[in-house]
């Protein structure tokens, strides 16, 4: 079944009941300071989730590539070879062997920006999106399972991704900036950093999202702002 999010609470742990994949109704009329208080900290928990499946990604890739390139993948197993298959294809990596390009794209992000952008995107949880589709970035589809946007322009064909729970949603979010094109710039600044021993920050990682969204800079100073005013750098 679906996960549904009820909180007992302000001060409780969130309780996971299968029901209906979102937010309980509960959040809902919660004061907009508590909203955005269990918001964060659930945001943080499901990043923490995703971010655990993608180091076990990259530590698999990476072993097994560095592991192989040691006698010409002679010895290979086939089970090894094709989760490795696997990865490729969800990364979107054109060549199965090239180790930099597994670098580039299995990795995570500074999770002040990932909440920063959940926050913004899905207006603390309440927009229509995350409500009907558990959608909390904003995140489009062309096929035939999603929502059509009320202001969507004539002509546009797109629709709102829908996802069955939260976490879902988040893992896609991570997907998403890993291999398409548009956040090319972004992957080149965390390896840059990874490289040198640095830590991205939240503040630094989102001058690359100009091409999240059709307001381009201002997205970027709105983001910039969240961050800032809510203290989530704390989470870097």
């Amino acid at each position: 079944m679906k996960q549904s999010i009820i909180f007992l609470s302000l001060f409780c742990p969130f309780v996971l009941l299968g029901i209906d994949g979102g937010f309980d109704e509960g959040y809902y009329k919660l004061p907009i300071n508590e909203k955005r208080k269990v918001f964060v900290e659930k945001l943080s928990v499901m990043l923490d989730i995703a971010f655990d499946k993608v180091q076990k990604e990259r530590e698999f890739a990476l072993g097994v590539l560095e592991s192989g390139a040691k006698n010409g993948f002679r010895d290979i197993q086939q089970k090894d070879l094709d989760k490795l298959v696997e990865i490729q294809q969800k990364y979107r990596i054109k060549n199965l062997f090239d180790i930099k390009a597994y670098q580039s794209k299995i990795d995570t992000i500074p999770k002040s920006m990932g909440i920063a952008q959940a926050l913004v995107e899905s207006g603390t949880g309440t927009s229509r999106f995350t409500r009907e589709a558990n959608n909390l970035f904003g995140e489009w589809t062309w096929g035939a399972k999603g929502l059509v946007p009320k202001k969507r322009q004539k002509g546009k064909t797109h629709k709102i991704k829908i996802f069955d729970s939260l976490q879902e949603s988040v893992e896609s979010y991570l997907l998403n900036l890993n291999r398409h094109a548009s956040y090319k710039e972004l992957r080149t600044l965390r390896a840059s950093y990874r490289k040198s021993g640095k830590k991205l920050t939240g503040l630094k990682a989102i001058e690359t999202l100009q091409n999240y969204s059709a307001i381009k800079g201002e997205y970027v100073k709105i983001l910039r702002n969240v961050i800032t005013k809510y203290n989530l750098s704390e989470y870097d």
